[in-house]
């Protein structure tokens, strides 16, 4: 049998990851387009094409066939194109090549540019074998930058941005080496009555590192503690650092960093630190770990969002929330005591535009309500 090999020894990750294919999806909605046709099997990234329709995206596929993968799909890409076109109207088109027109050797772009359509199209050659998700997510970048949807500056900052993203995943988060044993999160009630207790009279700092819209459910946290202290009258003190700069990232990033920043403030929650925008979760380590430095002594610290990113030595008894149970499991191998997850969390916020519900945050209310009885 050769020599034999533990599922930890793998030089490669072994568990599902996300794929580049659904990255470039994301992308586009994030460009602007307000349609985007999958070139290849209909089956083909289905749940991620209809999760795109909750953000009002009109998804199209050229429902590729055993035939047009042995004659080519071209004819069926440029008839869904026209016909989307004439239905719709939309101002701005992406297309996605997948796994089936990359083997066939099909050139997206070029397929596109015979369509002649009178409005921008950002054409994407990808498939899921090219690497990491974020892979995908460049290209369509790059795609955009070509037709001029973009300019060369911000796509310069979104390949740090990516690239960056794409390291912690590796070398803390769960694109580690090997297998990632699934975990779940602790039970979320208890976790809300410690964090009751600490701010009885101590000092708690919340840090939101949320990777874009998913910022609509972790921010509801930080609402959250605000809620309790004042109804509890709590003399803790309440610190919050947060992602939320809204001048900076593609335009749908800025709106959603905006809106949240705009309903915490509106509910009496100041961010005493801003420490980056939407997309920079993965570059927020410095800026966190200059806050937590100026801000001095505290009891507790609540990491929201990407927590692997975080300088979790800095951040003392700490409590990481985030989405997944093989997360829970690398977040708790980083050295967080408590670890809630948020299950669904990507899921919960598509299309939406205020602030969304939270699992801790409902224990957090949930509790409060019991002591105030």
């Amino acid at each position: 049998m050769g020599v034999k090999l533990r599922l930890r020894e793998l030089k490669y990750p072994v568990h599902p990851r996300p794929n580049p294919i659904a990255a470039a999806l994301y992308m586009l909605r994030d460009l602007g387009c307000d349609a985007v046709v999958l070139h290849g099997p209909s089956g083909c990234n289905f749940r991620a094409l209809r999760l795109l329709e909750r953000d009002g995206v009109k998804v199209f596929t050229t429902a590729m066939s055993e035939m047009d993968v042995v004659m080519g799909g071209e004819r069926k890409l440029v008839e869904v194109l026209r016909a989307v076109y004439e239905d719709y109207k939309p101002r701005l088109i992406g297309v996605v090549g997948t796994c089936c027109t990359s083997i066939i050797g099909e050139d997206v772009e070029d397929e596109v540019e015979r369509a002649n359509l009178p409005v921008k199209v950002i054409a994407v050659n990808v498939s899921a074998c090219i690497g990491d998700n974020v892979d995908g997510a460049l290209r369509a970048l790059r795609a955009a930058l070509k037709v001029g949807v973009i300019s060369e500056a911000e796509f310069e900052r979104q390949k740090v941005v990516l690239r960056r993203a794409a390291e912690v995943e590796r070398v803390r988060g769960v694109a580690i080496s090997g297998y990632v044993e699934p975990s779940e999160g602790d039970d979320v009630h208890e976790v809300a009555k410690l964090i009751i207790d600490c701010l009885r009279e101590r000092r708690v700092v919340a840090v939101l590192n949320a990777k874009k819209e998913t910022a609509y459910l972790y921010s509801d946290v930080i609402l959250a503690l605000k809620q309790v202290k004042e109804g509890l009258s709590l003399s803790g003190e309440l610190i919050v650092l947060a992602n939320l700069r809204f001048d900076v990232g593609l335009p749908k990033v800025r709106a959603d960093a905006q809106r949240i920043l705009s309903e915490l403030r509106a509910n009496g929650v100041e961010v005493d630190y801003l420490t980056g925008g939407l997309d920079e979760y993965a570059l927020s380590r410095e800026k966190v770990s200059e806050a937590l430095k100026s801000i001095g002594g505290f009891d507790l610290s609540i990491a929201l969002g990407i927590p692997q990113a975080l300088p979790v030595e800095l951040l003392g008894r700490s409590i990481g929330v985030s989405s997944g149970n093989r997360t829970m499991s690398r977040l708790r191998a980083l050295g967080y005591f408590k670890v809630v997850n948020e299950e669904d969390a990507h899921i919960s916020v598509l299309g939406r535009r205020r602030i969304v519900e939270s699992r801790l945050g409902k224990a957090l209310r949930a509790e409060a309500h019991l002591r105030s009885e």
